[in-house]
């Protein structure tokens, strides 16, 4: 038998960090230390409590069944021990510490990343990490404090948040436009070279939705990376359907039948449970929602009246 006694609650930092990062290395950048130290900390922790917590896989460190059982356990002691040292409301301290926030790849550069630095110089002692991504956000295991995904999660232990709905619609270059048939209904479209993600490699449920706009188109190119299709667009290539976030500002490329189609998604704010009352991660959330909700006529133009 082993004495839980022995458990030394500090060690649940490093638990918690492997968790949710995967990987000594991560986990060791995150609290500050060498990964030896993390190594040496869930060592003892899983010594004192007679149970392997993690295994090691081909991508990191993946919990076992006893670390499975552990985490929420562990996450609302970090959370008590949070709210308990907490400063009182209205002390005049400054805020620290690290926020890593994933996003879609479009999202992520053109609207998160310019929000973080007025943020950055409200809250200098914050260290912002943002990480893009065009995959399906893996809540399991933890890896951010604050997502921003199309995608709203059935599951316990995260809040989520909306923030706001975008829009999609097509685009095309001047130069592909004076060659090409006229577009005047989506039924024209058929008879266009179209732009647009490779679906088999889209782990974005929300994103499979060109049968939607055109159940005859044939495409002429096709990429994993949205950025890549509005180069695709700009260079002439095809018809592309893209953000109007992304491509509205462009001067390369003009709308098409945008009184006509138009394919709307939403943006969720997803913060793990845990980190919910974080001051840190608080001040983030709030300030990134307001920002969408400021730029909600970037993220889906009012349509110009009709001639």
């Amino acid at each position: 038998m082993h004495s839980y006694s022995k458990v030394n609650l500090d060690d649940l930092r490093y638990f918690l960090a492997l968790a949710r990062h995967g990987r000594l290395v991560a986990a060791g950048e995150r609290l500050g230390v060498e990964h030896t130290t993390v190594s040496r900390r869930v060592a003892a922790l899983e010594k004192a409590v007679g149970h392997r917590l993690f295994e090691r896989t081909r991508t990191g460190w993946a919990f076992t069944d006893a670390g499975r059982r552990l985490l929420p356990h562990a996450e609302r002691i970090e959370g008590e021990a949070l709210l308990a040292f907490a400063a009182p409301e209205g002390a005049d301290r400054p805020v620290s510490g690290v926020v890593r926030l994933i996003a879609t790849d479009a999202v992520g550069s053109v609207i998160v990343a310019p929000a973080l630095a007025p943020l950055h110089e409200q809250h200098p002692g914050i260290a912002l990490e943002l990480v893009t991504t065009s995959a399906l956000i893996s809540h399991q295991t933890g890896q951010f404090d604050v997502a921003i995904t199309l995608h709203r999660p059935q599951l316990p232990r995260f809040q989520v948040r909306r923030l706001c709905d975008y829009a999609l619609r097509l685009y095309a270059a001047p130069s592909y436009l004076a060659k090409a048939e006229p577009i005047r209904s989506a039924a024209d479209l058929a008879d266009h070279e179209m732009v647009w993600y490779i679906e088999s490699l889209l782990d974005l449920p929300e994103l499979r939705f060109f049968h939607e706009v055109s159940e005859t188109a044939s495409f002429a190119f096709r990429s994993s990376n949205v950025f890549a299709q509005l180069e695709a667009v700009a260079a002439g290539i095809g018809v592309g359907l893209l953000p109007c976030f992304l491509a509205e500002q462009d001067p390369r490329v003009e709308p098409v039948l945008q009184h006509e189609l138009e394919v709307a998604r939403t943006f969720w704010m997803i913060v793990p449970s845990a980190q919910v009352n974080v001051e840190r991660v608080r001040i983030v959330c709030d300030h990134v929602a307001r920002w969408f909700e400021d730029r909600a006529d970037v993220l889906k133009p009012p349509l110009p009246p009709t001639a």
